[in-house]
Formats: C-alpha cells, structure tokens, sequence
C-alpha cells in the first residue's frame, strides 16, 4: 500500500493558491502545480468545503459509483499525489483532512466580494474592477453531482451581486464598467430578467437609449423561443419608459416617433 507522505519530510509551499472558479489550477510558490484528475478533484472540494471533511464523506462524495473500501483507496491515491505535489497544502488527522488555512481559494475571495456588494459594504474605490472576480462559475466544466448545489447557489450570488454592482457603478458615472457587469449577469443567466433590466438600466444611465430597447428585444425573443412566455410586467414597464423617453425625445428633435 502507497504510504501518505509526512510533512516532516516534504517542505511545505509558502504560498498556494488555488483556482476553482472557471478552469482548476494550482499554484504552489507562484509555480503551476501539475495534478492528475483524482487529486484535482480532491482539492477542489476541500477548497469548495472550506472546513475539515471526514475522510469517509469525501471519499464517498467523489467516488460514489464504488464500494466504500474502494471509494477509500481512491481517495488515499489522490491524497498521496496532492500531498506530494504540493507538500503541507493538506492536514490529516484520524476521521478528517482539511486545507491549511493560508492556502487561498478563489471561490472564498469572491463570495466575500459579492457578500459586500449586497451588504452595501463595498467601498467605490473598490468597485471598479470588481467584476472581474465575479465573472466565472464553480468548475464549469466538471459534471460530478457534488458540485451542482453549490454552483448554482454560487451562480445566483454572483449575478446578483453583479447586478447591483452594476447599478452602483451607474450611480458614479463608471458607465463602461457598469455595462460590462450587466453583460456579465446576462451571460451568466441567460433568461434572468433582473439580470435583462440591470444591463438596460446601465444603458439608460450612460444614455444609450438604442442598447438598451435592443437588450429589451433581446430578452423578448429569447423568452418566447426559449419558454414561451413574455416579459414580466416589472420588464415591460421599463421598456415602456424607455420607449417613451425615446419618442419624446424624438418629437423635441423634430422626428417622427
């Protein structure tokens, strides 16, 4: 049986950190650290947790097609290659293993940052810019049954923190950056229609009128394509603003509506 190499023997990294939000990666004193399936998927959920974990939960979570005894062997496998590849990053104890706390994990950073932009706690310095934490989902690419929950529960945090990030920037005239986070909660839900509304009300708000009906007609089609129902009435009312301001607009400029 392969032996879980000891800490005493192996120099732990200084520095690790890892990315669970789009693409895995892992990087151990600012060097990509290279990781076979198993022991990527070990880290990610240890990372994704946050907290100690029985040996038995994660074995069982990630290898949920096997017997137990196998599930176990999986997982002392990965854990022998993580704990290799990027020495002290894993601490064990009888029942549990967890990640050293100092490792740091995206996934943290940016339901920190989304807390605050909800919380109304987030400074404007630190706005702009922002987004860009709250741009990927939880391991996209990956299928395993343990990561829909708390991917979808992350996803809905995000645009909606996205969506009041964008209103945020709006209201100190960083329009560019307002857009780009309506944009984002659009490509993260496609059929939300808050995430519809934030992204035109950030056109309204750097006064591009035209994007903003065209988002409207966006959303229009897609939810008649998609699920056969219109706008809501909260969507409805804003295009109806929208299109009004537009034809006052208009008549004051000597045009036809």
């Amino acid at each position: 049986m392969r032996k879980e190499p000891s800490t005493s023997t192996l120099v732990p990294a200084r520095d690790v950190r890892i990315r669970i939000l789009g693409a895995f990666a892992i990087w151990s004193d600012g060097a990509f650290t290279h990781l076979p399936a198993p022991a990527q998927r070990l880290a990610a959920l240890l990372a994704m947790r946050g907290e100690p974990t029985a040996r038995g939960i994660a074995a069982g979570t990630l290898w949920p097609e096997v017997n137990h005894d196998h599930a176990l062997a999986n997982l002392r496998t990965a854990l022998w290659r993580l704990r290799r590849a990027s020495p002290g990053l894993v601490h064990l104890t009888q029942a549990h293993l967890h990640l050293d706390a100092l490792a740091a994990v995206d996934l943290h950073r940016s339901r920190s940052l989304a807390e605050r932009i909800l919380r109304g706690e987030l400074p404007t310095r630190e706005a702009h810019g922002s987004a860009v934490d709250l741009s990927a989902d939880l391991l996209p690419d990956l299928d395993d049954e343990w990561l829909v929950f708390e991917r979808e529960r992350f996803r809905d945090l995000r645009i909606h923190a996205l969506e009041r990030l964008s209103e945020q920037l709006s209201a100190i005239g960083e329009h560019a950056d307002a857009v780009q986070c309506g944009l984002l909660a659009v490509e993260g839900e496609p059929l939300r229609e808050s995430a519809h509304r934030a992204l035109m009300r950030a056109y309204i708000a750097e006064e591009n009128r035209a994007s903003a009906l065209q988002q409207f007609q966006v959303l229009e089609r897609r939810l008649d394509s998609e699920l056969q129902v219109g706008p809501s009435i909260a969507t409805m009312e804003l295009a109806l603003e929208l299109r009004t301001a537009c034809e006052a607009r208009a008549l004051g400029e000597g045009r036809a509506p």
